[in-house]
């Protein structure tokens, strides 16, 4: 299988390109590499999957690098790189990869495919021979809407394939991904606008050009495509640039175009051809004004929450802090425990509050979770002098959104609290031990202790008390679960909630 490497969009077979380029000569090395750094911008402006085709043995034929577009979906589902065939399954081809005769069919025998897929194929030509050739593959809707274009947009496609093949397009790695938002234009060697898209024709009338641009000058229009153009045909090289425009901020990519001077361009029509064989320009254009701005409304909105979540954790310790100062003050024991428990509470809402920061569609490790509540209840509600433990004996790998372990986290607490409370003594020893398990999608949570158990005639549907109200209440209307306590042999209670994962 031969070792795929990947950049943006292209997919290189390293085991059939490296041994193919490290015999040819230098130039024809330095040909294929100028082909194969362009060919995912060419995927992304053909709208289609371009294709570096090399020989391979016994006259076969092997595609050695494969670009995907960005701007639409992809004939396949996976990247066909590394795939190999004999030349007498694709006689077409060998026409092109052996003879250097460009070669165009329209097919419909290829796998997946309901509807005619177009095939073009450009002979890439060596010092002395043909040395590769590019495919371009596209669907039946796009080579629909290419027949419909403007004929002058036809051509600047052509002529950008042809360059391609030739390596002749320079700093196609500089230009971001085309993409569905984007708009293209075709520019003519004497600078005018000869083709619009729709997008890009949408771009220009926010910025308040209503009127058809075709046939004016670029240096009519105060847009600043002129700049960006003349620059790319002075570098001979693709260019990027960023630029706010009348409140408006504009991403534009220019692709010069070189090549023969066209018989169809009249000098009386369209200007006096260029000394430097110049063809015309293809420009890329995408309006990110209003991406930018909801960009800066979720930073804004990012910074807010941050800042709310740092004034809910100061009020949160706030609280804690003067409910166990009321609690050392207290005169009864009545009153101590019951802001004992009050405190435990705030507690646990702030274990998960860090995590509640994350976002509301955060998914959180529900054993992390456990094990924090844990913590703060021995830290906070065990006395030093007792010698009750509290374990995690087992737990299942389970991730849930933050809501459900929010809710989670509460329960366990009051499971530990009611636990301690009507378990133990002060002084007494003993073990809680919690458990974890993921049953088909059925998510048990279970409490055990070994203290007194549960007093004779208990109903918990008689039952009356905060712990077990705030319990029934998150189980049943939150987690959409059930709970039950259960007498364990010999000594001791059992807790278990359970509930669904999805609800």
């Amino acid at each position: 299988m031969p070792i795929i490497h990947q950049v943006r969009n292209v997919t290189v077979a390293f085991e059939l390109w490296e041994p193919y380029v490290a015999g040819l000569a230098e130039e024809d090395r330095t040909l294929l590499t100028r082909v194969r750094d362009a060919m995912g911008l060419a995927a992304d402006v053909s709208r289609s999957d371009v294709m570096l085709l090399i020989p391979g043995q016994a006259y076969g034929i092997c595609v050695a690098v494969h670009a995907r577009p960005h701007s639409m979906a992809s004939l396949y589902d996976d990247a066909v790189a590394g795939v190999c065939y004999p030349a007498s399954e694709r006689r077409w081809l060998w026409r092109t990869v052996y003879q250097g005769k460009r070669t165009q069919r329209l097919i419909d025998d290829m796998p997946d495919q309901r509807s005619q897929v177009s095939q073009q194929f450009w002979p890439v030509m060596g010092q002395e021979r043909p040395i590769a050739a590019v495919g371009v593959y596209t669907n039946a809707i796009e080579r629909e809407r290419h027949r419909r274009r403007d004929s002058a947009f036809q051509r600047a496609l052509a002529q950008f394939l042809r360059m391609l093949s030739q390596g002749a397009i320079a700093g196609s790695d500089e230009i971001p991904p085309f993409t569905e938002q984007n708009g293209i234009i075709f520019v003519d060697h004497a600078g005018r606008y000869r083709y619009l898209s729709g997008q890009a024709s949408n771009a220009y009338r926010r910025l308040g050009y209503l009127d058809d641009l075709r046939g004016r000058a670029l240096k009519e229009v105060g847009a600043g495509d002129w700049r960006i153009v003349k620059q790319a045909w002075n570098e001979r090289r693709c260019v990027f640039s960023e630029d706010t425009v009348q409140e408006r901020i504009l991403l534009r990519s220019a692709i010069p175009l070189f090549g023969n001077p066209q018989r169809w361009l009249s000098e009386k029509f369209f200007g006096k051809l260029s000394d430097d064989n110049r063809y015309g320009a293809l420009l890329l254009i995408k309006d990110e004004t209003e991406s930018r701005h909801k960009a800066r409304q979720l930073k804004v909105k990012a910074m807010l929450l941050k800042e709310v979540h740092h004034r809910v954790k100061n009020n949160l310790q706030m609280l804690i802090s003067i409910t166990s100062m009321q609690a050392r003050r207290a005169q009864t024991e009545e009153a101590r425990q019951l802001l004992h428990d009050t405190t435990n509470r705030i507690m646990s809402i702030a274990v998960i509050h860090e995590a509640l920061s994350l976002g509301e569609d955060q998914i959180l490790d529900l054993r992390a979770v456990i094990e924090r509540v844990i913590s703060q209840v021995q830290a906070g509600v065990l006395q030093p002098q007792g010698q009750v433990h509290i374990v995690l004996a087992q737990a299942d790998p389970v991730m849930l959104p933050t809501a459900k372990a929010t809710v989670c986290a509460l329960v366990l607490n009051e499971l530990l609290l009611n636990a301690l409370e009507h378990g133990f003594d002060a002084h007494t020893t003993g073990r809680i031990e919690v458990q974890l398990a993921d049953r088909d999608g059925i998510i048990e949570l279970a409490v055990s202790d070994n203290g007194r158990g549960l007093p004779s005639q208990f109903s918990l549907d008689q039952e009356s008390s905060l712990g077990l109200d705030i319990i029934s209440t998150l189980v049943q209307e939150d987690l959409r679960g059930t709970f039950e306590l259960i007498p364990q042999i010999g000594a001791g209670t059992q807790a278990i909630v359970r509930f669904p994962r999805y609800t």
